[in-house]
């Protein structure tokens, strides 16, 4: 079995002998030793090992070393397999042996297990552990800074361990190996005020009061001659006992197992009502073991609830006591509490007189770890400001618990300290309505459903806001929930949850977390609420904040008044919004900037050659989002859609026009928000007829009639598109001419089948006109452009005596256009009139290929491929192949269920209903 020993030189023992490295490789292994089976850094590794100064090969040099480490640790471990005692883990390296296998750790953990054993088993047991030394820890390095601390950690810890071997002796009566035993120590230590009072207790024992009374002189004249002190009052009165021959002192010092320390029991009074948070209670227990676990979440969350139940719950197991304090650093007091104060009061409840505390905090915090050496207590540090404010009150020594509440995540104490991070969130829905009947009955909240979740809505989970309305409602028990449904309903904000006499309510909770805002970040803060969408991207707090902006939002998050749901992606609770709402909040001019000019940017890059732009200069200080190619456009377009109309909601009537203008090729050809469309370019077109502005008169009328065609109301869209064309008629404007020409074509061939030969008929001279105009602009907008006005006039010469062939040319010739275009969606909808062309022509194999063709183009756009199926559906239903047609119909039918197609009735009686 291998053995890593440190309690003297560090060395390895194993089975079978090896060469264990030379300096450096054992520096390592006593680093992650000194861990205690937490991960190390890598690159903390390599500081330490090569004192501040690493070759360029050091990482390397660590890799072999690790390496040479694992053979070593695990001879028997089969090539390519993952190790198990020396593991990677988080960017560095961690040891997971079991605590018997390491000196230092079997030494700790039987320490800290003897208080509550017997004071016989004690005896045994802190003999084997202090048996396990064999000189200075970690010895070869102990001029090492890396070392040093833990070297002094170790060495205080056996100090201690020492004297709890001595009191069992006593306890049990084993006078004769006490003395020697104590005695050792006291000349080892002879400033220790303990060491020289078991000793003269086991000299009283013994009977030899005047070596106890000599003893006590003793250590008076060394206290004197080193430091200028007295011995503690402890020690004086030991000395008076001894004197006075009060047997029932020595009785009470030796006859019982821990009569000789205070037992404080600081926790508050667990609360009432307490509900959920099973799992993390659960997790509570499991971290307990860690020593130092940090509970966070925002304010009014129960964090202090959640840690004063589980402090309850586990008092037992740390029977020396439990210590509490508020650090008061969110709340309404402007100071947070003062370690150095924090640990007075610590101090006294541990039986220490004032005049023996001494004046600076490094004295308090050396004296505290001390004095709970080889103790095990519990610590409730609650309502912590920083962890710089925490870090004093840590224990020095194992068998102490310390849990942490605070709205900071207290990050430094995660990294440094190795604490465990506990992240308490809102209830979810049926714990916010567990609480509600734990705090008012379950007949009186289930009895009424609709109000009971109507709170639970309101309340958002927040257990400070159930516990308020729990309030309103105990003491006005005649009224009815749905009452109280319909008043937190009719009040505004926070003014629901505001409680007569109570100054800790919502509000003043919320503002306590602001008020510890720097500047930036809660001007960030009151911006960012006025965002409608549910959550707000990064990249608009950098429009808001500029490079500022990401610490900001890190401190946000930090104090828990944001959250970053996914990555780049920030959300505010309900009533967090609702309080940055009530504050002097900016306009939120740059945030609907931010958001039209990155769909101003998507636009561009989904449909570069839409002419002209009628878009205004990027406002300076906005930084939009950019897309590197249409999928990336397309999915922010996505994300982001119901947000953009939101903004349409609250944007100035200038700005109205450019959503509609760089949201209607989204909303109509890809996505099909066809009545979304219809109604923004009403609203937009209003603004321009107020303004007497006709190309956005003519803009507006085609993109409606248009959109009319894509829902396959023709009869409504031909209104609108004869304006459009009136318009550029009117105004000698050749796109708003050419492009309501050529939508009225398409209203009259129709959208999604064969057109009839009157139709081509009656379509064609607009399509004509149409493709003359588009011609005439030239460059890549005019080309391009001219693919579509192609198909009715395909269709035309479909139906002409020997035309078929110059049809096929001009479909092929639309495909060309758009994919040289790089038009992806639109060369699939050419690929689909060419497959009809062909499926009318009879030559059904090429039609299933054009069908085919259009699919790969549309991709993964599941809207836009429902068409191509429904043709492929068809197809192969004429060509007689019944499974190739089914399973076209099933993807399609799939596609239906989720889709916003426009036109789902005509759809369904093709495919026959949904199943």
């Amino acid at each position: 079995m291998i053995e890593v020993c440190v309690l003297g030189p560090v060395e390895v023992r194993a089975a079978e002998a090896g060469a264990s490295g030379g300096y450096q490789q054992h520096a390592v292994l006593a680093m992650l030793v000194a861990a205690g089976g937490r991960v190390v850094p890598a690159d903390r590794i390599v500081d330490q090992v090569w004192g501040g100064e690493p070759p360029a090969s050091a990482t390397a040099t660590l890799q072999a070393y690790i390496s040479r480490l694992r053979r070593l640790l695990e001879p028997d471990r089969a090539p390519r397999t993952a190790p198990q005692i020396l593991v990677s883990e988080a960017a560095g390296y961690a040891l997971r042996l079991p605590a018997g296998q390491v000196d230092a750790w079997r030494f700790e953990r039987d320490v800290a297990r003897s208080p509550d054993l017997t004071p016989q088993e004690a005896v045994g047991v802190l003999r084997d552990a202090l048996a396990l030394w064999r000189g200075v820890p970690y010895e070869q390095f102990a001029d090492e800074q890396w070392a040093r601390a833990e070297i002094a950690r170790l060495t205080e810890l056996r100090c201690a361990a020492q004297e709890r071997a001595v009191t069992a002796m006593l306890r049990v009566g084993r006078i004769a190996e006490a003395v020697p035993a104590a005695q050792a120590l006291a000349d080892a230590e002879p400033l220790r005020g303990e060491a020289w009072r078991l000793l003269a207790l086991g000299l009283w024992a013994a009977h030899r009061s005047a070596d106890a009374l000599d003893a006590l002189r003793r250590h008076r004249e060394h206290l004197a001659d080193e430091l200028g002190l007295d011995p503690e009052p402890a020690l004086a009165g030991l000395e008076q006992a001894i004197l006075e021959q009060r047997g029932e002192v020595l009785e009470q010092a030796v006859g019982t197992d821990r009569g000789s320390h205070p037992r404080p029991a600081q926790l508050p009074r667990s609360a009432a009502g307490f509900a959920a948070r099973t799992a993390e209670l659960g997790e509570l227990n499991r971290l307990a073991d860690s020593a130092l676990a940090v509970i966070s979440g925002a304010g009014g969350v129960g964090k202090t609830s959640l840690a004063v139940r589980w402090a309850h719950s586990v008092a037992g197991r740390y029977p020396d006591g439990q210590l509490y304090s508020d650090l008061r650093g969110f709340g309404p007091e402007d100071t947070p509490a003062d370690p150095a104060d924090v640990l007075f009061g610590f101090l006294t409840a541990l039986g220490l007189p004032d005049h023996r505390i001494p004046p600076s905090l490094d004295e308090r915090v050396a004296l505290f770890r001390s004095v709970l050496a080889g103790r095990r207590m519990l610590l409730l540090l609650d309502n912590a400001a920083g962890a710089e404010q925490v870090r004093p009150l840590l224990p020095g020594a194992p068998g102490c618990a310390v849990v942490v509440t605070s709205r900071s995540q207290l990050a430094g104490l995660v990294v440094a300290e190795g604490a465990s991070p506990l992240r308490l969130d809102a209830f979810d829905d049926e714990e916010a309505r567990n609480y509600l009947r734990g705090r008012l009955g379950t007949t009186r909240v289930d009895s009424e459903p609709a109000a009971r979740d109507a709170i639970v809505a309101r309340c958002g989970g927040l257990p400070l806001a159930l516990a308020v309305v729990c309030a309103r409602a105990a003491t006005r028990s005649q009224f009815s929930l749905s009452a109280i449904a319909a008043e937190l309903r009719d009040e505004q904000g926070l003014d629901a949850f505001t409680v007569a006499g109570f100054k800790h309510d919502l509000r003043a909770v919320l503002s306590w977390s602001y008020r510890q805002l720097p500047d930036g970040a809660a001007a960030l803060f009151r911006h960012l609420a006025l965002h409608p969408g549910p959550d707000v991207s990064r990249a608009a707090a950098i429009s808001v904040a500029g490079d500022e902006a990401r610490g900001r939002l890190r401190l946000l998050c930090d104090a828990h008044l944001l959250d970053e749901r996914s990555p780049g992606r920030y959300v505010y609770h309900d009533l967090a919004r609702a309080y940055a709402l009530e504050l002097d909040s900016p306009p939120a001019d740059v945030l609907v900037e931010h958001y039209l000019f990155s769909a101003a940017n998507a636009d561009r890059v989904c449909f570069p050659y839409r002419q002209p732009r009628r878009v205004p200069p990027v406002p300076a200080g906005i930084r939009p989002e950019t897309f590197a190619d249409q999928d990336e456009a397309y999915a922010w377009q996505d994300a982001e859609y119901d947000t953009l109309m939101a903004y349409t909601e609250i944007c100035s009537p200038a700005y109205l026009k450019v959503f509609f203008w760089v949201l209607s090729p989204y909303q109509q050809d890809v996505r099909f928000h066809l009545h979304d469309s219809i109604t923004l370019a009403r609203r937009a077109l209003a603004v321009a007829e107020r303004d007497g502005d006709q190309w956005w008169v003519g803009f507006l009328q085609y993109a409606i009639g248009r959109a009319y065609l894509r829902l396959n109301r023709i009869d409504q869209s031909l209104p609108a598109l004869e304006a459009a064309i009136e318009v550029g008629r009117a105004t000698g404007d050749p796109v708003r001419l050419a492009h309501g020409l050529l939508a009225v074509a398409t209203g009259i061939i129709g959208v999604h089948g064969v057109p009839t030969r009157p139709q081509t008929i009656q379509a064609y001279p607009y399509a004509v006109e149409a493709l003359a105009a588009y011609r005439r602009m030239g460059g890549e907008f005019g080309r391009a452009e001219e693919a579509n006005a192609l198909h009715p006039i395909a269709w035309y010469h479909f139906y002409r005596p020997g035309g078929r062939a110059k049809a096929r040319a001009l479909l092929q010739e639309s495909i060309d256009i758009n994919v040289a275009s790089d038009q992806r969606h639109a060369a699939a909808g050419s690929w689909l009139h060419l497959a009809r062309f062909h499926a009318a022509s009879g030559d059904l194999a090429q039609a299933v290929a054009a069908f085919e063709d259009a699919l790969t183009l549309y991709g993964d756009r599941q809207d836009l491929r429902i068409e191509p199926l429904i043709g492929l559906y068809t197809t192969h239903l004429a060509a007689g192949d019944e499974d190739a047609a089914n399973r076209a119909r099933a993807e399609a039918l799939t596609l239906l269920e989720t889709a916003r197609y426009p036109d789902i009735a005509r759809l369904e009686a093709i495919l026959g209903p949904r199943p």
